[in-house]
């Protein structure tokens, strides 16, 4: 997908560009980035995306999540913030038992930002 050619003065120079330009040069400026202030960094690249590929990638940073956790001390099967994502999605479903959450669920979104980015 092209980027047109704006009117926004300090915009103007990605216009002819593709995002597929804006996503690369957005990729190697972080390589460059992180690389030149010596912080760890890799790219992963695949043969294909297809079901497989991104199956196998989905779990190979499942099991590095794992690898982690246990490094730094932390039990990465059982996280407060994951169990409690887990517990509203179960309300906003409708599952059995989480009715009074739902309600706090509802509650709070009504009272949320209109803008949601």
């Amino acid at each position: 997908i092209e980027i047109p050619k704006g009117t926004v003065d300090k915009l103007e120079y990605l216009g002819g560009h593709t995002l597929n330009d804006l996503m690369e040069a957005e990729m190697i400026g972080t390589q460059l980035a992180l690389t030149e202030n010596k912080r760890p960094n890799c790219t992963i690249t695949l043969p294909e995306v297809s079901e497989s590929t991104i199956g196998q990638l989905i779990y190979m940073l499942e099991v590095q999540t794992v690898i982690v956790g246990k490094m730094y001390g932390i039990n990465p099967f059982d996280q407060h913030g994951v169990e409690a994502s887990k517990i509203n999605s179960y309300a906003l479903l409708g599952r059995e038992g989480y009715e009074e959450r739902r309600k706090e669920i509802e509650s709070y979104r009504k009272a949320g930002s209109k803008h949601v980015v």
